[in-house]
């Protein structure tokens, strides 16, 4: 009987400790899903440089199709050499566009040996970015995959003028970060 009452109390700690943070992504992706609004006027823009015209055309068109995009979301324009910029004039959800900057960093079926990859998202935050102060929502932001990762599920958000945050992809909670691990290839966009 004392066995019994023990097994049922571990599985219920088990399934706090692993569900719990399950529930919690659950309800951040909701509640950003339900506070995007479509700005064909937004600021968003995703800055590339590492990958050719060819390679940036095909990861993009690889992501619509991921996501089910509509045609004309991405719009791709090269800023000379190896360096684009992409531009939302449909807008994009925050969630894809946090993955989107993340899938440019590690595209399905291209090596990154021997490059030197930069992504940044440059977004005006509104609700729909999950936020985790209200006072945050109008500031500038520099979206991007931070320097030595390992995780590849993850993206840090650093605010204009202010602090850092780590968004993993696990639950899209934003958590504080001390460290901003701005990647060097950043600073040839």
């Amino acid at each position: 009987m004392v066995f019994a009452i023990i097994a049922a109390i571990l599985v219920v700690a088990a399934g706090v400790y692993f569900f719990g943070p399950i529930r919690a992504g659950l309800a951040q992706d909701a509640r950003m899903t339900a506070s995007f609004v479509a700005d064909p006027n937004n600021k968003t823009s995703v800055k590339v440089v590492g990958w050719n015209q060819q390679e940036v055309s095909r990861i993009a068109s690889d992501f619509t199709d991921l996501y089910q995009l509509p045609v004309g979301t991405l719009r791709i324009e090269s800023s000379g050499g190896n360096k684009f910029q992409i531009l939302f004039p449909l807008d994009i959800p925050p969630k894809l566009l946090l993955f989107l900057v993340n899938y440019i960093q590690y595209p399905n079926g291209l090596s990154l040996d021997g490059r030197s990859i930069g992504v940044s998202a440059h977004v005006e935050l509104t609700p729909a970015f999950g936020v985790p102060d209200p006072a945050l929502v109008g500031r500038s932001a520099i979206i991007y995959v931070p320097s030595d990762d390992t995780d590849h599920d993850l993206v840090y958000v650093q605010i204009e003028h202010g602090s850092t945050y780590r968004v993993s992809f696990q639950n899209l909670i934003w958590e504080s970060e001390t460290a901003a691990r701005m990647p060097a290839s950043i600073g040839h966009l």
